[in-house]
């Protein structure tokens, strides 16, 4: 146990990662640009953090597997991925994004239309598509607040990794969209 706590201390990362099941950082951003392509005309940045973390607990809680398998982190606006916010630096500072403050939000634009999406199924990009087909024209503060009353944010604390082995005790009509 020792050699783990060193090794964990050493590298940054909570000793939990390393048992916890294969990521894959590069399907992530495939999913990212996937869609940030769906949203043309650019996403709010919180909005598209949401939608990654809804497309891969949706996916876990149909198939018991995550698209990505990336960490998601309880914040207070809601889960977003251990790796969004760097993985959104380094793809603005080479040029692949651009970042638009606005009043109300910061808004992710993409400068490079074609982008590599080879990792994700048919099944994935269908679930993708239908996922920001629904929170398309919908606020990101209604996002938010749905994600906020799922009980995988619930039952964690701020700062904590969200399992996604809560997702399964969510109701089904409740897993990426409010029952409408």
């Amino acid at each position: 146990m020792s050699e783990i706590e060193k090794l964990s201390a050493y590298f940054n990362v909570p000793i939990a990662e390393f048992f916890d099941q294969p990521r894959n950082n590069e399907k992530f951003k495939q999913m990212y640009f996937y869609i940030l392509r769906f949203f043309r005309d650019g996403i709010p940045k919180t909005k598209l953090a949401k939608l990654l973390y809804l497309a891969d607990f949706s996916n876990f809680y149909d198939y018991l597997t995550p698209m990505s398998g990336v960490r998601y982190v309880r914040r207070e606006y809601g889960p977003a991925a251990d790796i969004f916010f760097k993985l959104t630096d380094d793809l603005y500072d080479k040029g692949e994004i651009n970042i638009k403050p606005l009043d109300y939000a910061l808004m992710i634009h993409f400068t490079i239309m074609e982008q590599e999406d080879g990792l994700l199924s048919e099944s994935e990009k269908e679930l993708l598509d239908k996922i920001c087909a629904f929170w398309q024209d919908r606020r990101t503060s209604e996002i938010v607040n749905f994600t906020h009353e799922q009980k995988t944010w619930k039952m964690c604390r701020n700062g904590e990794y969200i399992p996604y082995s809560l997702i399964i005790q969510e109701d089904p009509d409740y897993v990426y969209a409010p029952d409408i």
